[in-house]
């Protein structure tokens, strides 16, 4: 079912009830309302007698029948029937009701009379005649007739409640289709740029009839996640071909040394060295392959990665150890803050560990790679009340001003780094991990030669809520 057809299902059927709730009120007061009326007339028939009999001792063709078939019966303090204005009628006072009406002293009631489709109405009650019975028994006067006039109104208002809630629904109907085609349009206006055929070179966006509503905020969070998506397609694009340009050059040095080998190497030593060559190709290109695989994983991470509580220093401690490890005589000082080391508690971080360790793995092995076997520094130490910050310098080769964020880009490397062997992956990969975990990478150039990386990452909270810091 389309939205238009539930805001007219809904704004007719909330209207529908309100409508109804509204014409049972007014028909079942003015229900009442004819009820207590012709009650009280048949009390005024009856109190009307009272005084005919009180004045005169007698009620014999005195009455005056104003209501449609009035009927009334007088009875004697002996129970005898004195007075009846017809011989004949629907209603039979027995010996029982006039009882009744003696001990309750007044009755209002209603029977149901054939050939009428709604009931006739009734009052009973009891006076003392002109001299007290000895007794202290008391007439009873009945009376009966039927609103003929009072029901014939409350047809006529049944009826005008039936037509006219028809027509009011039938007009909120109508009235909803309006209001539904109004709302419903910026909408509409979306769906109608959607389909049409997209011509042109520029690229595709939508927009909105009023942007401040919340179907402009919908059309700018679309725009947006277009040019999210055409950025994402571009540098797929500048990937792949990036990737495509990197992996043939080992394949073609690789094939270049196995041909010469079959051609011009004739003797043992000879395809040995040839082999060795293209062994080493191999290796570079396995290397490249991995990385680019690596790099391709952390595209497809999400914020769903598996996160876990992560104590900072220990992270960084163990990328140290496996730069050590990998690195056997390479100098790295690692120094850390006394705010940190003062601290009651270790500094944690929510998130993963070995994607957090490759990441910093790859920046200190960039800082060894491009410093020429120079010390390195890592220190680590607080950014703000919330963040920590995680600081590599090295005294290598550096940038060239403007380079600092274009080597982040996949397969892109400093115009300087000459025969510095590298693929152009592991700042890439840096950033993206760093990235994943809410924190942030820079690449600053050092006063006295080399480049500095900047990493500053979010803390956790403490277990009683408060933060760290």
């Amino acid at each position: 079912m389309q939205i238009k057809h539930k805001i007219i299902l809904w704004f007719t059927s909330l209207v529908a009830v309100i409508l109804l709730i509204f014409s049972v009120y007014i028909y079942s007061t003015y229900t009442s309302f004819r009820q207590r009326a012709i009650e009280d007339r048949l009390e005024r028939k009856a109190r009307v007698t009272q005084q005919l009999l009180t004045l005169k001792g007698t009620v014999a063709g005195s009455v005056i029948t104003s209501l449609p078939e009035q009927v009334e019966w007088v009875y004697s303090p002996a129970d005898s029937l004195i007075y009846a204005s017809q011989d004949t009628n629907d209603f039979r006072p027995d010996r029982a009701f006039r009882d009744r009406v003696r001990r309750q002293r007044l009755i209002r009631f209603n029977y149901t009379s054939p050939g009428h489709i709604y009931p006739k109405d009734g009052v009973a009650l009891t006076y003392p005649g002109q001299a007290p019975s000895p007794d202290g028994r008391e007439y009873v006067a009945i009376v009966t007739a039927y609103d003929q006039d009072g029901y014939q109104r409350q047809k006529q208002l049944r009826d005008l409640f039936m037509l006219g809630n028809a027509l009011a629904i039938g007009l909120v109907i109508l009235a909803g289709y309006l209001f539904s085609r109004q709302a419903l349009s910026p909408l509409v206006h979306l769906i109608r740029q959607i389909n049409a055929p997209v011509g042109g070179a520029s690229p595709f966006r939508l927009r909105a009839q009023n942007p401040g509503d919340e179907v402009g905020v919908l059309a700018q969070a679309f725009n947006d996640l277009l040019d999210r998506q055409d950025r994402l397609v571009e540098n797929q694009r500048s990937f792949i071909a990036q990737a495509s340009h990197e992996l043939r050059t080992p394949l073609t040095t690789i094939k270049g040394w196995l041909e010469t080998s079959m051609t011009y190497d004739s003797d043992a030593d000879s395809l040995k060295r040839g082999m060795a060559q293209a062994v080493t190709e191999l290796d570079k290109l396995t290397t490249l392959s991995n990385g680019l695989l690596q790099l391709a994983r952390i595209e497809e991470v999400d914020a769903r990665i598996d996160r876990q509580p992560l104590e900072l220093l220990e992270v960084v401690l163990d990328a140290a150890d496996t730069l050590g490890q990998q690195r056997p005589g390479q100098t790295l000082s690692v120094q850390v803050s006394d705010g940190i080391l003062e601290r009651p508690t270790p500094i944690s971080l929510m998130g993963n560990g070995y994607l957090l360790r490759t990441a910093l793995l790859n920046l200190l092995d960039n800082a060894v790679k491009y410093s020429n076997g120079q010390p390195v520094l890592l220190s680590v130490d607080m950014e703000t009340q919330h963040q920590a910050r995680i600081r590599i310098e090295d005294q290598g080769i550096g940038l060239k001003p403007g380079e600092e964020e274009r080597v982040f880009l996949p397969l892109v490397r400093g115009t300087n780094v000459a025969s510095i062997e590298g693929f152009g992956i592991g700042l890439t990969l840096a950033q993206r991990i760093v990235s994943l975990h809410g924190g942030t990478l820079r690449l600053l150039a050092r006063q006295e030669g080399g480049t500095r990386a900047e990493v500053t990452l979010p803390l956790s909270a403490d277990p009683d809520g408060s933060n760290l810091f």
